[in-house]
C-alpha cells in the first residue's frame, strides 16, 4: 500500500487511519520507538494489557504468530501484535514464506507491527540486506513501511526547543545547538537530557550554563575534545579528557579507533582545504551526518601540517598493535601515545619524511 515518512505516519496514527501490517526501521531509534508506542496505543485504545501480543523477533514462532493473528479483539478496536527486532537474514526461506502468508491473510481487525531498533537493516550499506528487503517489499505492497531517517542538526535543535516549550521552558537556538553538539546528535541521550533540563529549569530559561553543568558529554564528544587538545597543544586538557574516558569505562579499542577517526577528519579537512574544496564538499563526499563535525575539522586542521596529522595517526596504529600484543600497562601506553602526539603536533619531534 505505501512507503511513507515519519510525519505522514504520525498523522495517520492520530487520524486512526490504520493498515494491517507495519514495518518501522531506520537510523532514528527514538522516532521508531515513539511511532510504535503511539500505534500500539491507538490500535488497542490504550488497553495494551489485554489487547497486545508481543514477540521477540530473535525467537519468532510463526505458528504461534498465526494463532495470535486469528484471535478476535474483545476489549479494543484491534487485535494488536508487536514483533520487535526481527532480522530476516537469520531465518530460512521456508520460514519467511510462512511469515509472508501470515501477513497476507491478516483479518481486518488485526494490526501487526514490525519494529527494528537493535540492528541495522541495511548493514551499513545504502539498501536493506536481501532477505530484509524481501520482507520490506512484501509489507510495502500490503501494508505500510516507514523508514525513520536521522534528523539533521537544525531539525534536532528545533525539536528540542519545541519540547522545552511544551514543558513551559524557553531555550535559545544557540543553547539547543550546544546541547546537540554535547550529545553528538544522539537522539536517545538527547531525549533523556532535555527531560532532565526541563525538570531542573522548572518553567524558566534553559541556559548554556545548565547544559555545561548538568549534561555529561558523550563519549564521542570527549574523544573529539581529546583530539582537539592534542592539536591545540593543551597537555593538561588532553590528559583530563583521557581521565573522563576511563571514568566512563570506555573500552580501549573504542578510544583508539575514535581518536584515530577524529584525526582522519582533520586530515580530510586539511586535504580538502589545500585543494580549494569547501566543508560542504567534504560533508557530501564522505557522508557526514552533521556539518558541525566538518566545520570544526576545517577550523582545527590549519593548526597542524598534514604530515604531522599522518604521523599522529601512525602513532595510534602503533598503539593499537602494542595494546593487542604487549603485557604493558594499558593506561601507560595510552598516555605515552598522547605525549608523543603532542610532541609531533608541536613540531618538536622530527619526522622521518620531513
Amino acid at each position: 500500500m505505501a512507503v511513507i515518512d515519519c510525519k505522514e505516519m504520525n498523522s495517520k496514527i492520530r487520524q486512526g487511519d490504520l493498515a494491517g501490517v507495519y514495518y518501522f526501521y531506520g537510523a532514528d531509534i527514538v522516532q521508531i520507538e515513539d511511532m510504535t508506542k503511539k500505534l500500539i496505543h491507538k490500535a488497542t485504545d490504550g488497553n495494551e494489557t489485554m489487547a497486545l501480543t508481543q514477540y521477540d523477533g530473535k525467537e519468532l514462532d510463526v505458528q504461534a504468530l498465526n494463532n495470535a493473528a486469528e484471535m478476535f479483539p474483545m476489549m479494543s478496536p484491534f487485535n494488536c501484535i508487536w514483533i520487535s527486532n526481527f532480522n530476516a537474514e537469520k531465518f530460512s526461506e521456508e520460514l519467511l514464506k510462512r511469515l509472508f502468508k501470515v501477513c497476507e491473510n491478516l483479518g481486518e481487525q488485526t494490526v501487526l507491527i514490525f519494529s527494528i531498533t537493535s540492528f541495522d537493516v541495511k548493514d551499513g550499506k545504502k539498501s536493506p540486506t536481501a532477505k530484509n528487503k524481501k520482507l520490506i517489499d512484501k509489507i510495502a505492497k500490503i501494508g505500510t513501511v516507514c523508514e525513520a531517517v536521522q534528523k539533521t542538526f537544525p531539525e534536532i535543535a528545533k525539536s528540542l526547543i519545541s519540547y522545552a516549550q511544551k514543558r513551559g521552558c524557553n531555550m535559545e537556538r544557540k543553547v539547543a545547538d550546544a546541547l546537540v553538539i554535547r550529545c553528538m546528535g544522539n537522539t536517545i541521550q538527547l531525549r533523556s537530557e532535555i527531560e532532565k533540563l526541563c525538570t531542573y529549569a522548572n518553567g524558566s530559561e534553559i541556559t548554556e550554563k545548565m547544559v555545561k553543568e548538568l549534561v555529561a558529554p558523550s563519549v564521542e564528544t570527549t574523544v573529539f575534545n581529546l583530539a582537539k587538545a592534542v592539536i591545540s597543544l593543551h597537555r593538561l586538557s588532553a590528559m583530563e579528557e583521557l581521565d573522563r574516558l576511563y571514568a566512563m569505562r570506555t573500552e580501549r579499542t573504542f578510544i583508539v579507533h575514535s581518536v584515530a577517526s577524529a584525526f582522519l577528519d582533520l586530515y580530510r579537512a586539511c586535504t580538502a582545504w589545500r585543494s580549494n574544496k569547501t566543508a560542504a564538499d567534504m560533508q557530501k563526499d564522505f557522508g557526514y551526518r552533521f556539518d558541525f563535525v566538518v566545520k570544526n575539522a576545517f577550523r582545527d586542521c590549519r593548526k597542524i601540517q598534514p604530515e604531522r596529522i599522518r604521523a599522529c595517526i601512525s602513532v595510534l596504529c602503533d598503539l593499537e598493535q602494542k595494546l593487542n600484543s604487549s603485557a604493558a600497562d594499558e593506561r601507560i601506553l595510552m598516555e605515552t601515545a598522547i605525549v608523543k602526539m603532542l610532541e609531533i603536533a608541536s613540531g618538536r619531534m622530527e619526522l622521518e619524511y620531513d
